[in-house]
């Protein structure tokens, strides 16, 4: 008989050590709020862009027309792919003409974000136009020239060439 009010004495604190409290448990401690982002903290942030090697001349499937993909590929603190917003700019000179296309998007604008994004390259894909009078032949080669705004303090920039195939299919 005496075990019987120690047994129920144990079930009452049992029963009130598991009851919810009314303070917040998601509520973050003044350290944990400190270790937080602020607005202008994006961790995964381009640092830089480059032109991928990936980019070649293929024709357009609808009117066999010869164009250039460029692949621009963002990459953050840790050398690591990432999308972006901002707006990105191209510019594709053939240097034996000096004829040249050029291209701007708002990859802001989430349509186009998502039109633009490759994800198995995990890069932006850009088809253009060959510039007027270019040709594809062994040893040509065009120049691209590539700047991502993310805003108005911060500019991204980047030189590659893009060279035709040694041997065409």
């Amino acid at each position: 008989m005496r075990v019987l009010p120690v047994i129920a004495l144990f079930f009452c604190c049992v029963i009130v050590g598991c009851q919810t409290t009314s303070s917040d448990s998601t509520a973050l401690t003044a350290s944990e709020n400190a270790a937080l982002p602020t607005e202008d903290c994006w961790p995964f942030r381009p640092k830089k862009i480059i032109v991928h090697p990936m980019s070649y001349f293929p024709m357009r499937a609808q009117d066999k027309t010869p164009m250039v993909d460029i692949y621009i590929e963002c990459l953050d603190l840790d050398d690591q792919t990432t999308r972006s917003v901002g707006v990105l700019r191209l510019n594709v000179e053939d240097p034996k003409s000096n004829t040249s296309t050029s291209f701007k998007c708002d990859l802001g604008d989430k349509s186009v974000n998502i039109h633009r994004w490759d994800s198995v390259s995990r890069c932006y894909l850009i088809e253009l136009p060959l510039p007027a009078g270019f040709s594809c032949e062994t040893n040509a080669f065009l120049k691209v020239s590539a700047t991502l705004n993310l805003d108005p303090d911060e500019l991204l920039t980047t030189q590659s060439t893009v060279h035709c195939p040694q041997h065409k299919p």
